[in-house]
C-alpha cells in the first residue's frame, strides 16, 4: 500500500510537472508569437519599400481563355484591342506572378486601318459586354464575332480613360467607368478610349479602341 507521504509525494511531483509544462508552452508561444511580430513587421517594412513585387510567369496564359468585348458606341459595334494579366498571389499583396495575354474583338470584314466614325451626334453612349468562345463545348480562343459565344456574368467596369488621338494629345477623362461620355467628346478628331474589365478577382483586362468625331 502507498503511505500519505508517498502519495503527497506523487501529487507533488505530477503538480510540479504540470507547472513546468504549463511554464513551457506559454514560452513556446510567446517565442511564435514573437516570430511572427517580425515577419509582420518585415513584410509592411517591405511592402513600404519595395511595394508588391512582379514577376513573370514563364508559362503563358491559355488563348483559350482570352474573351472577345463586344464594344459599341451609339449601339454601332467597333473592333478593339485588349491586353490580360492573370496574377497568382505567391505571398498576397507582396509577391504575385503574372501571366500575359494580348488578344483582339475583331469584326468579320472589317478594315483596321480605319477608324469608325460618328456624324456629330447630341450624345456618345458605350456599351460593352464580354463574352467567351466555344467550338461545339470546348472553350477556344476568341478572334471575331462570328464564333459561338457565350455571355460572361462576372465581369466589372471599373475604370476608363478618354484621350485625344491626335496632335497635342490631352487626357480628357480618367476616372471610373461611364457610359455617357457625350461631355468629354467635343472637339473634332480621333479619340483612344482605355477601359480597364476585372473578373475573377485574379484576371485584368485593359481594353483599347478608336473611333472618330
Amino acid at each position: 500500500m502507498i503511505n500519505n507521504n508517498e502519495y503527497e509525494e506523487k501529487q507533488i511531483a505530477l503538480f510540479e510537472y504540470q507547472k513546468l509544462t504549463k511554464n513551457l508552452y506559454r514560452e513556446k508561444r510567446k517565442k511564435r508569437l514573437k516570430v511572427l511580430l517580425v515577419i509582420i513587421i518585415m513584410g509592411i517594412m517591405f511592402k513600404i519599400f519595395f511595394g508588391t513585387l512582379e514577376f513573370n510567369n514563364f508559362f503563358e496564359y491559355s488563348s483559350s481563355k482570352g474573351r472577345y468585348y463586344k464594344i459599341t458606341v451609339n449601339e454601332k459595334q467597333i473592333p478593339a484591342s485588349y491586353s490580360l494579366r492573370h496574377k497568382i498571389p505567391i505571398i498576397p499583396f507582396l509577391i504575385n506572378f503574372n501571366s500575359y495575354y494580348i488578344g483582339s474583338s475583331d469584326i468579320e470584314g472589317y478594315n483596321n486601318d480605319n477608324f469608325f466614325s460618328f456624324n456629330t451626334s447630341e450624345k456618345y453612349i458605350i456599351g460593352i459586354e464580354s463574352f467567351n468562345c466555344y467550338y461545339y463545348d470546348l472553350m477556344i480562343e476568341c478572334k471575331n464575332n462570328n464564333q459561338k459565344m457565350k455571355k460572361n456574368n462576372d465581369t466589372r467596369y471599373t475604370s476608363l480613360i478618354i484621350t485625344t488621338a491626335t496632335k497635342p494629345y490631352e487626357r480628357v477623362y480618367e476616372g471610373k467607368f461611364i457610359e455617357d461620355i457625350t461631355p468629354y467628346v467635343e472637339k473634332k478628331g480621333k479619340y483612344h478610349i482605355e477601359i480597364t474589365a476585372k473578373y475573377r478577382f485574379f484576371n485584368e483586362a485593359k481594353i483599347y479602341f478608336y473611333f472618330n468625331h
